[in-house]
């Protein structure tokens, strides 16, 4: 034992302060997605209203996961090495102002930039925001509470989909597409001050056992991860499944108003449904993977593959049924994609904490967004809205041909998966031997 083990506080895992940090942590990751999401469901007014072209569009989008890509990293360093509650409040803090700014913005330039600072705050909340949840409670429940984090996901979706598009059209406070923006800054900062009475586990130093034990330093700790073909790959894959939700998440409200000929609030609810069946997913995910392992050991990145496959076929078999022109039919399996969009999510992210020591869990996740959105993940904005300012004619884009683009990004997602789940189990085997903390004893479940 060290000596900083010897001086640390105690921290027992579990108990009403593990529920209450799952809490306030699952609320700040619904603000995260509500701030994230407004841009989607105002995008025609403000498209309409600045003259912008849909590639312009999707930049708003994508410059928001480059930034969160350059700066995931440092931030998790940020949160494993120094606080993780302190961490999120700052994040909080950025993210609100930058959304504030946002509805500011009178052109093309001003809006890229703070949506950029959405991202700058936005950074580090999933990887601290996963590692602070998942190390307050025991390994074997793990899934399902990365379920429950997760739910934050869809949830801010809904609410920042409906609640930005109902607001925008009614024109509150004659602010136009504005106005939401300036709403939404509201409950971030007021979380961002809970977070700050929410229970921390001890930071730990990275240890690797050896004969001679010791530490090892932040970088190590990075290559180890990268050397780890479970974790390489499973990251690969959630950045092919984040190109999907980032296509289907920045333009399906503006594909409804176009196909539809409906106005942005209407628009809003469509997607706001979708997203509210999809609540669903993320529990559903973590509950099947968790019930699989208890079969094979290596049912978490399974899991994803089967629900990634799924989700292709149900994407391409509906935006076929739309170009058909039967709505009512369409929207159903959209309804469903959206549940297998979210669901791969728990089992994924588990993962990730699975293979690493507490000490780690932030970065881990933190190099997960890293290579999730400098892979794939960050260009479908951009890259969809390119598609159909090419495949429309003058004046007139083509987000429905654009579309079909996405679901063979979803089938690469599933042969990723597959492939995390060949080397799992003996990666599980090597890592439990090598990189770990004595604050994992006892946490680890190898079955």
């Amino acid at each position: 034992m060290t000596e900083h083990d010897k001086t640390a506080p105690r921290f027992t895992v579990g108990g009403p302060g593990a529920v209450f940090t799952l809490v306030v942590v699952t609320l700040l990751y619904v603000v995260n997605y509500m701030d994230r999401m407004v841009l989607s469901a105002t995008l025609p007014l403000i498209k309409a209203d600045l003259m912008l072209t849909d590639a312009q569009c999707g930049w708003l989008g994508t410059i928001y996961f480059i930034v969160v890509a350059l700066l995931t990293i440092p931030a998790a360093i940020l949160c494993d090495r120094w606080s993780r509650k302190k961490s999120l409040a700052i994040m909080a803090l950025l993210w609100t102002v930058s959304t504030f700014l946002t509805g500011m913005g009178n052109r093309f330039a001003p809006l890229f930039a703070a949506r950029g600072g959405v991202g700058v705050g936005e950074a580090g909340f999933a990887p601290g925001g996963i590692a602070f949840v998942s190390g307050s409670f025991k390994e074997e429940s793990r899934a399902r509470v990365m379920g429950v984090f997760n739910l934050g996901q869809p949830l801010g979706s809904i609410l920042g989909i409906v609640i930005a598009g109902v607001v925008a059209q009614a024109n509150l406070w004659g602010m136009g597409w504005r106005s939401p923006f300036f709403l939404f800054a509201v409950p971030g900062v007021l979380l961002g001050i809970l977070v700050l009475f929410t229970r921390d586990y001890p930071t730990t130093p990275i240890t690797v056992r050896s004969p001679g034990g010791g530490q090892i330093g932040v970088m190590r700790g990075l290559l180890v991860i990268l050397k780890t073909p479970t974790l390489l790959l499973t990251s690969l894959g959630v950045g092919a499944l984040s190109f999907v939700g980032g296509a289907v998440g920045h333009w399906l409200p503006t594909y409804f108003v176009r196909t539809r000929h409906i106005d942005v609030a209407k628009a809003s609810y469509l997607m706001g449904g979708i997203i509210l069946v999809a609540c669903a997913g993320p529990v559903l995910g973590g509950i099947l993977a968790d019930k699989w392992k208890r079969k094979k050991k290596n049912a978490r990145p399974l899991t994803a593959a089967v629900i990634s496959l799924l989700l292709g076929v149900f994407l391409y078999i509906g935006f076929s049924v739309d170009i058909a022109g039967v709505f009512s039919a369409s929207y159903p399996i959209f309804m469903f994609a959206g549940i297998l969009m979210f669901a791969y999510t728990a089992p994924a992210y588990a993962v990730t904490q699975d293979l690493v020591p507490r000490s780690m869990r932030s970065i881990s996740m933190g190099l997960l967004v890293l290579i999730t959105y400098g892979t794939l993940g960050a260009y479908s904005p951009v890259v969809v809205g390119w598609l159909s300012d090419l495949m429309g004619s003058a004046g007139e884009p083509n987000l429905t041909a654009a579309f079909l683009f996405v679901p063979p990004v979803a089938f690469l997602g599933s042969f990723l998966f597959f492939m995390a789940a060949r080397f799992h189990d003996r990666d599980v085997a090597r890592i439990s031997s090598g990189i770990r903390d004595d604050g994992d004893v006892g946490d680890t479940d190898t079955r």
